[in-house]
């Protein structure tokens, strides 16, 4: 018997997810989750193959510092034929972005960036950076500035919100039981976006309400690396 290729350096997680709208499935998203050598932070990167909320491929990475604060954010989208590509950094109380896009002129966009500030598009990656950044504790609730990357053009658009760690709590899949930390995020739009976290804060399970259209990102397959 062959023996397993040992895990790439700094891994702290993997996970594959299947989004599904009622019991039509949408697509899936693949996600790794790294430690920087040297505790110089984190990034994770996942892959989106998705049908909502428009037939789409993703390839993400996003950086952050050892205590969670946003640094970088590199987008790979193809959508509607066309490759469009965003990457984005936080420096000097500003989110920084320049977008590249075949067949339009290339563009440069500056946002205010605060503290409370998360990043927020279809993805798990996404939530797994928002809950760890925000670490609210359980029954903590603050308000916050949701930062959603539009889809296709990838336009930064902020919205205010309300966050809440509702309870801690047992996640129950198919896959196993796990031990969950449940957050809320409710925007200014009515949109609302409910994640159940484990201890690494991996996303154990996704619902969003979008123009009242309910999805779900359920893990269906998960190892970790750190215990």
């Amino acid at each position: 018997m062959s023996a397993r290729c040992p895990p790439a350096e700094g891994l702290i997680a993997t996970a594959i997810y299947y989004l599904r709208q009622h019991d039509r499935k949408l697509g899936e998203e693949s996600l790794q989750y790294f430690e920087l050598p040297h505790h110089q932070g984190y990034h994770i990167q996942s892959q989106l193959v998705l049908q909502w909320p428009l037939a789409h491929t993703q390839r993400v990475r996003l950086e952050m510092e050892p205590d969670w604060r946003y640094r970088a954010l590199r987008i790979e989208l193809e959508a509607e034929g066309h490759v469009t590509l965003a990457r984005y950094h936080v420096s000097e109380g500003h989110l920084r972005g320049q977008i590249e896009a075949r067949g339009r002129k290339n563009g440069e966009s500056k946002i205010a960036w605060r503290a409370d500030s998360i990043l927020d598009s279809p993805a798990a990656l996404f939530a797994l950076a928002g809950c760890r950044h925000l670490n609210l504790r359980e029954r903590q609730r603050r308000e916050i500035e949701l930062v959603r990357l539009a889809l296709p053009s990838l336009e930064p658009d902020c919205q205010k919100a309300q966050c809440a760690h509702l309870q801690d709590d047992i996640c129950s899949l198919d896959i196993g039981r796990f031990p969950a930390s449940e957050y809320l995020i409710e925007s200014s739009k009515g949109n609302t976006l409910r994640i159940w976290i484990d201890d690494l804060g991996v996303p154990l399970r996704i619902e969003r309400l979008e123009e009242q259209a309910p999805v779900e990102f359920t893990l269906t397959r998960y190892r970790q690396f750190r215990f």
